[in-house]
């Protein structure tokens, strides 16, 4: 059976993660500045800085820094966070690699994990929801859905009515993304960025995947291998 559908994971595989969040992070250090006078530049400073020690809570930690920690505004910014029109680009070679592949007719569908409000607002950022025949955010899904659940697999391929040997996943993040799609019968790849999860560690050999590329232009040799051997 030749490969007839190709799933991606979205971040860090189809655009850099990281410029999403530097986007997030200016749009909170103009909220900060038009409501207490303090400059953007240094508020963003602290936010970049504090990211790169430790990603969790990081507009609470500067907020403290600040000395304008309270809940309220920590849910009102991080709300501005999560729904900010994102300035994001697709890598070069996703930019290149898309439309080939749905020229040859075949079909693309993306697995993300996230706030669904936040994936659609980066989807729509990159302008390709044109290509893509099935878009599944993980989290509309219910609870434990999110990769490394075989949930959003088994929906795309049964919307799809495609089989798991006619399927690959594309992702970059060893501790969830190749488990699922392995676990039912599909092959996986995973891309290797310099992304935020570029130091992940597979828990154990079931996380691996099954091909590893540096540019997704390598993909069409492994659809190539692939009909080849089916």
């Amino acid at each position: 059976m030749p490969i007839r559908l190709v799933l991606f994971d979205l971040d860090d595989t189809l655009y850099p993660e990281s410029d999403f969040v530097f986007s997030g992070f200016r749009r909170v250090a103009q909220a900060v500045e038009e409501k207490f006078g303090i400059e953007r530049s240094l508020v963003f400073g602290l936010l970049t800085r504090e990211f790169f020690i430790d990603r969790r809570l990081v507009i609470d930690r500067v907020l403290r820094v600040l000395g304008l920690y309270c809940e309220g505004l920590v849910r009102e910014l991080v709300e501005l966070y999560r729904t900010h029109n994102p300035q994001i680009s697709l890598y070069e070679d996703a930019r290149i690699v898309i439309p080939i592949l749905k020229e040859h007719q075949m079909m693309l569908g993306i697995v993300t994990d996230g706030h669904p409000v936040t994936q659609r607002l980066k989807v729509q950022a990159l302008q390709i929801e044109e290509y893509f025949d099935k878009i599944v955010y993980t989290w509309e899904l219910g609870l434990n859905c999110s990769k490394p659940s075989i949930v959003p697999f088994v929906k795309i391929l049964t919307e799809s009515s495609v089989s798991p040997k006619e399927a690959i996943f594309v992702g970059d993040n060893l501790e969830k993304d190749f488990k699922g799609p392995k676990d039912i019968g599909m092959k996986s790849v995973q891309v290797l960025r310099e992304g935020i999860y570029k130091n992940a560690v597979a828990p154990d050999q079931s996380y691996e995947p099954d091909f590893r590329i540096f540019s997704l232009t390598e993909l069409f040799d492994i659809i190539r291998r692939l009909d080849s051997s089916m």
